[in-house]
C-alpha cells in the first residue's frame, strides 16, 4: 500500500467514526481531517499548517453532505500528494486554491528543500497557475 492509499484509508475511517458518533458537528470533522493531514505533513508544517487553515476557513462548512466530505478528503489527499511529490494527472484544485498554494509556497520558499520546491513549482507551472 502506498502512502497516499493509507492516507485516504485513514481519512475514510475518520469520516466513518464521525458519522457513527452522530453528533452532526461538522466543525469537529473539519478539525479531525485537518489534524489528519497535518500529522502526515509534520516535516512541512510551515506550508501544511497555513493551507489546512485555509481549507477549514474556505470549505469547512461543506462537510454537511456526503459530497462535501468526499471532496474534503480528496482535497487534502491531493495536497498531501503535491507536498510529497506524488501529484498525478487525476488531481487538481480550483483556481483560487492554486493561488493560495502558490502564495504559501512562495512565502516559505527560502526555507524549503530545493528539490521539493522545484517539484511543486513545476506542477504549478505545468497546470498553468504560475
Amino acid at each position: 500500500m502506498k502512502d497516499i492509499d493509507k492516507f485516504f484509508s485513514d481519512g475514510d475511517r475518520i469520516i466513518a467514526r464521525w458519522r457513527a458518533e452522530g453528533t452532526g458537528k461538522t466543525e469537529r470533522l473539519a478539525s479531525a481531517l485537518s489534524a489528519h493531514f497535518l500529522s502526515w505533513c509534520r516535516s512541512l508544517s510551515d506550508i501544511a499548517g497555513p493551507l489546512a487553515s485555509y481549507w477549514e476557513t474556505t470549505y469547512g462548512d461543506t462537510l454537511g453532505t456526503e459530497a462535501g466530505r468526499k471532496a474534503a478528503l480528496e482535497w487534502f489527499g491531493a495536497l498531501h500528494a503535491l507536498l510529497h511529490e506524488e501529484f498525478d494527472d487525476s488531481m487538481d484544485f480550483p483556481e483560487a486554491d492554486w493561488d493560495e498554494i502558490r502564495e504559501t509556497i512562495n512565502a516559505e520558499a527560502d526555507s524549503m528543500d530545493l528539490d521539493l520546491l522545484s517539484g511543486i513549482l513545476t506542477v504549478i507551472v505545468e497546470r498553468g497557475h504560475a
